[in-house]
């Protein structure tokens, strides 16, 4: 394990991104794992002055009757289980910042973390605060699972806090690839933590081996551009009492992390979701979801697409505009969007009724979209031409509609295909 020390930074081709200034939402579903969230979230929203709600959402819930075919009803009307837990939330908010005075208590019916991540993108929300449970292992795992779930159905920062975690963070630890998404999750970072916060920029790279000639000019190489890239954030990022640590360590990239973490008792580890750097992909979805799951400490995470949407709204583009496609011109919409877009990096997620949302790909570079109307099909290209040399097509039957969001310069952002049982939702970098 080895540390470097960055250099003042100069110019800097990487950009600060103006931070949401939408309300702090504390999720609850009322149980003592969620108990964490409401001091800090209070903490968070004095410093900042940001509004504060707290949402819960009541699942349905039925029980089938045995002998009645293909019937099932509630047996408890959604009217008193939504009452009882707006009743249970305004508790827990009393009981665990009794000088909060009345936030407002929103209750919703819905898929949970889709309800979450769909309030959080309707109110603009800056952040969304859940707790994450216990200090045991399998009590962060399955809290870690919900917390995924949010963010891979919505574009807002998510804060796990740990229990124990009061105040704002003063021990710091930021994932860093040096791309535009891990700056965007520093920065959403550096909004929350203490101001006398320190602050470890954590790179982790490939085992560099030395021993070689060849391959100890390499392992020189890559620390030069990784002090420049720890000089390109510090030149970004603000804070005028916090200590900046600059950190390289070599190895598996979750483990190492962990191990680390561990070793400076931080309090908090910030990570954007997926992104791409100019020394290696690094902080993957993989490598967050370890984070989010098995870290010791709370957890900040930051989905890739805020860092576009924040891009966007710093530009001073309004909201995202949606236009739906016509059945009968989707073949023709689908060529015009492809011949728009051609070349672009994009993200593949599905979100099936009976599977949840999952991400098929990162960072493939779009060929094209085709789609048959005969047999209602929808089919994606990948690679550098649809028509030769190899290329990676992923086909979606039983095509319902087909919409494309796009910012007010007229620059694709989403391709949302509906089918049968769910989604599929091409996201554009």
């Amino acid at each position: 394990m080895s540390a470097t020390s960055a250099s003042s930074a100069g110019s800097t081709e990487l950009a600060p991104t103006l931070m949401p200034d939408g309300p702090i939402i504390v999720a609850t579903d009322g149980a003592p794992d969620a108990d964490a969230s409401f001091p800090i979230a209070a903490s968070l929203a004095e410093r900042s002055h940001a509004e504060t709600m707290v949402l819960t959402v009541v699942e349905p819930a039925s029980i089938p009757i045995y002998g009645v075919d293909g019937m099932v009803i509630s047996m408890i009307s959604e009217e008193s289980i939504g009452d009882a837990r707006a009743v249970a939330a305004r508790a827990q908010l009393h009981r665990m910042v009794p000088t909060a005075g009345d936030w407002p208590i929103v209750v919703k019916d819905g898929n949970p973390a889709r309800t979450i991540a769909e309030t959080a993108t309707a109110t603009g929300a800056r952040l969304i605060v859940v707790g994450r449970g216990r200090h045991h292992g399998l009590d962060r795992i399955v809290g870690g699972e919900s917390v995924l779930r949010i963010l891979q159905l919505g574009d807002t920062p998510v804060l796990a806090v740990q229990a124990g975690l009061t105040s704002p963070p003063r021990r710091v630890v930021i994932a860093t690839d040096f791309s535009p998404f891990s700056l965007y999750a520093a920065q959403v970072a550096m909004t929350i933590i203490a101001p006398d916060a320190t602050v470890w920029l954590l790179h982790v790279g490939p085992p560099l081996d030395e021993t070689v000639p060849y391959l100890h000019e390499h392992a020189g190489t890559y620390r030069k551009m990784a002090a420049a890239g720890f000089a390109q954030m510090r030149g970004v990022l603000s804070g005028d009492h916090v200590r900046f640590e600059d950190v390289l360590l070599t190895g598996t990239a979750a483990d190492e992390m962990i191990k680390f973490i561990g070793e400076q008792r931080a309090d908090l580890v910030v990570s954007a979701t997926h992104g791409y750097g100019f020394l290696r992909r690094m902080v993957l979805g993989s490598v967050s979801a370890m984070l989010v799951r098995a870290a010791p400490c709370s957890v900040l995470a930051v989905p890739g697409s805020a860092q576009a949407i924040a891009t966007t709204r710093a530009r001073g583009v309004p909201n995202a505009r949606t236009q739906h496609f016509p059945a009968d011109t989707l073949d023709k919409e689908l060529a015009a969007f492809s011949q728009r877009n051609v070349g672009r990096r994009c993200k593949v997620e599905i979100d099936r009724d009976d599977l949840g949302a999952q991400v098929l790909a990162h960072d493939l570079q779009l060929a094209g979209v085709s789609y048959d109307r005969h047999g209602m099909n929808a089919t994606l290209m990948f690679g550098t031409s649809a028509g030769a040399g190899a290329h990676l097509s992923h086909s979606i039957p039983g095509v319902t509609g087909i919409d494309v969001s796009s910012n007010a310069g007229g620059v694709d952002q989403v391709l949302r295909i509906a089918h049968a049982g769910g989604q599929t939702l091409l996201s554009m970098n």
